[in-house]
């Protein structure tokens, strides 16, 4: 939102860009609920077995907020009233977030319970969606033309949501790290999962940056109801959340280059199994962390007024560009020839919904092929 070296088509394309990310959302919810009616059972068992079937369920949060937090930095030009738009449905997102952010673990690790090596990357997703509404508020009250009565409410409980998700995602890194030594590694066509471990502390350090800005700018100043929520906390608090953002960047930096360094290795050793783009959606998983860990060095070019991180997201923002572009590519490519939908033999092939109906089919294939064989074996006797 900050980003120094641009051209101005930038804002268009944003706005293309949260067009794109509503319908879709709107969509494929859509899509979610009508499996839901038509195999409820499958479904459900789904939520109880399948892990990542379960974590990605915390996008419908996180997407949901990028929704309104474009609201707030893209439609208030029209009109202020957009501003109290983006504020209702923050509060809308709390009651979501917070049943994602308590609900998804526990089902994590009660339900499904299995081990250490069952830790995938996708666990640290229902963490991303608090520390994503903790942005969300952030920018809200930074662009909303809000007043401080109504932005403070949304400040305390942005941090609050950042102390529930944050202790818990490092607590994450510990168990998958452990995992790591314990030799249990993605496969290499999910090696680029590795890169969601970024996304916890990039986003964490952008929520640090802009609520701290908030503070910094007079929301508590002018809110003024206690020590803490007054001038006199107001410039501890906004100090103390930019050192943390940078503090957590550079964690987030970690797990970067960690993640950058695994794909580079089975780049060299593998090539052909890691770039099949078309026939996976495991690629797409470097795009969101990449994102919230640029916005975040974005945003520290601004607070500390410093070239050298304006230089670095610009060139972090163009890469970003560059792996959306060639994911979305690939997985049109994927969803023209069926690959990346499970249809290996393609649009035209027959497919089963079991095991029996297959072997059934193939029983009356092998009937038939005896009954030919018969028949032709007949003719020549009689010839």
């Amino acid at each position: 939102m900050d980003l120094h070296y641009h051209f101005h088509g930038l804002n268009i394309i944003s706005q293309i860009l949260w067009v794109i990310t509503f319908t879709t959302l709107f969509f494929f919810v859509c899509i979610y609920l009508v499996r839901i009616a038509l195999y409820p059972r499958h479904v459900f068992n789904l939520f109880s077995t399948d892990s990542q079937e379960t974590a990605c369920l915390s996008s419908i949060s996180i997407a949901f907020t990028t929704i309104y937090v474009m609201i707030a930095l893209n439609l208030l030009s029209w009109s202020l009233s957009w501003g109290m738009v983006a504020y209702v449905m923050f509060w809308m997102n709390v009651v979501l977030t917070a049943l994602t952010t308590i609900g998804i673990p526990y089902v994590l690790t009660y339900v499904d319970g299995s081990g250490i090596d069952g830790v995938a990357p996708s666990v640290f997703l229902p963490l991303i969606s608090s520390l994503t509404l903790a942005v969300g508020g952030g920018v809200v009250c930074r662009y909303g033309e809000l007043g401080a009565n109504l932005q403070v409410p949304v400040i305390i409980l942005s941090y609050i949501f950042l102390g529930m998700a944050l202790p818990t995602s490092i607590a994450f890194d510990g168990v998958f790290m452990a995992r790591l030594f314990d030799g249990a590694y993605p496969p290499q066509q999910k090696v680029y999962q590795i890169m969601i471990l970024c996304g916890p502390p990039g986003q964490a350090s952008f929520a640090f940056q802009i609520l701290g800005n908030v503070v910094q700018r007079g929301a508590f100043a002018s809110y003024n109801t206690s020590s803490f929520i007054g001038p006199s906390g107001a410039s501890t608090i906004a100090t103390a959340s930019e050192f943390l953002g940078l503090l957590y960047w550079g964690f987030g930096t970690f797990w970067w280059a960690f993640a950058c360094l695994a794909i580079l290795h089975y780049t060299i050793t593998a090539p052909k199994t890691l770039f099949k783009w078309d026939q996976t959606l495991a690629s797409w998983s470097l795009v969101f962390p990449w994102g919230v860990y640029t916005n975040a060095a974005v945003q520290l070019g601004v607070v500390l007024n410093s070239r050298a991180f304006r230089v670095w997201s610009t060139v972090l923002a163009l890469v970003l560009a560059i792996l959306w572009l060639g994911n979305a590519f690939a997985s049109c490519l994927g969803v023209a020839s069926g690959k990346i939908l499970g249809l290996d033999k393609g649009w035209g092939g027959k497919y089963y919904i079991s095991g029996a109906e297959q072997e059934k089919e193939e029983q009356n294939q092998g009937d038939g092929s005896q009954e030919r064989e018969d028949k032709e074996k007949k003719d020549e006797e009689e010839r």
